[in-house]
């Protein structure tokens, strides 16, 4: 986790570098970490099997779930591999 001085210089300089209210720039880190989180929790759901693929295009859109499926059917051809040449 961050330390507390980091996170306010950061603070710092976007209010400096940006002109905005410390609390308009809290309130979009929040909704920006907010979005990564919960895109993260349904590409997880969705990779484990709890969260289904219509779910997962509504949420993530085609091209994510695309790079989803790509990404798992290389690692299962990896494992495949590894486990011949054992």
């Amino acid at each position: 986790m961050p330390s507390t001085k980091n996170i306010r210089s950061k603070l710092e300089f976007l209010v400096r570098a940006t002109g905005r209210p410390e609390a308009d720039i809290v309130a979009q880190a929040i909704d920006q970490g907010l979005d990564d989180l919960y895109r993260h929790e349904i590409a997880d759901g969705y990779l484990n099997g709890t969260i289904d693929r219509q779910k997962a295009l509504a949420e993530l859109g085609r091209g994510a779930v695309e790079e989803l499926d790509y990404a798992r059917q290389a690692i299962q051809q990896d494992v495949e591999w590894g486990l011949k040449s054992a």
